[in-house]
């Protein structure tokens, strides 16, 4: 069940392309992301919204935002300083932000070793200098946006996802929607 990210590539900067839309994030294997899909579909055509596509799934941890190309290998060099503990989320909870019009699925129990991982990151991030989202830390998958009718808060049959990779992704922001490209990636140690 291999990840759809691509193996880690370096992308030579041209003057288009002199920063890149940084994030550290958890991406799932093919049979949750499918899961996620089937219950994203479900999700916006009940609230009328629509769907995220299924490759973008991911779980972000800290959201850098624009950083210099050349900023890469520092985000890289603090992604190989973290702990490398794994864990399993169950993903039991659907809710949505009516502000925003997002839906999404969070677990309703956070693993300590994610928390850890977390934590640690965002020090790492701003002690080597990178600036952060002050916004509380709330794991969750986007299953659909532009939801007009927000869907209240529920229990849904778990989806488990066994949180065994950390990636750093860049994105780049499009009309039909962003495009992630993997530039590195950490193996955890699930127990």
């Amino acid at each position: 069940m291999g990840d759809t990210l691509s193996v880690p590539t370096r992308v030579t900067a041209t003057p288009e392309s002199r920063a890149v839309r940084a994030f550290f994030a958890l991406s799932p294997n093919e049979t949750v992301r499918e899961a996620l899909a089937a219950l994203g579909r479900d999700v916006a055509r009940r609230s009328r919204g629509r769907t995220v596509s299924p490759e973008n799934a991911h779980l972000t941890l800290a959201f850098i935002g624009d950083v210099a190309r050349s900023a890469v290998p520092e985000l890289e060099a603090v992604g190989d300083r973290l702990p490398k503990t794994g864990f399993v989320l169950s993903f039991d909870s659907l809710g949505a932000w009516r502000a925003s019009g997002v839906a999404w699925i969070a677990p309703s129990v956070l693993p300590p070793a994610l928390l850890t991982l977390h934590s640690t990151l965002a020090d790492a991030l701003v002690a080597a200098g990178f600036e952060l989202e002050t916004r509380p830390f709330r794991p969750h998958v986007t299953l659909a946006r532009r939801c007009l009718q927000p869907l209240p808060r529920a229990r849904c049959p778990p989806i488990l996802w066994r949180g065994d990779r950390l990636y750093l992704i860049g994105s780049e922001l499009r009309p039909e929607g962003p495009i992630y490209r993997n530039l590195a990636s950490w193996e955890l140690a699930v127990r």
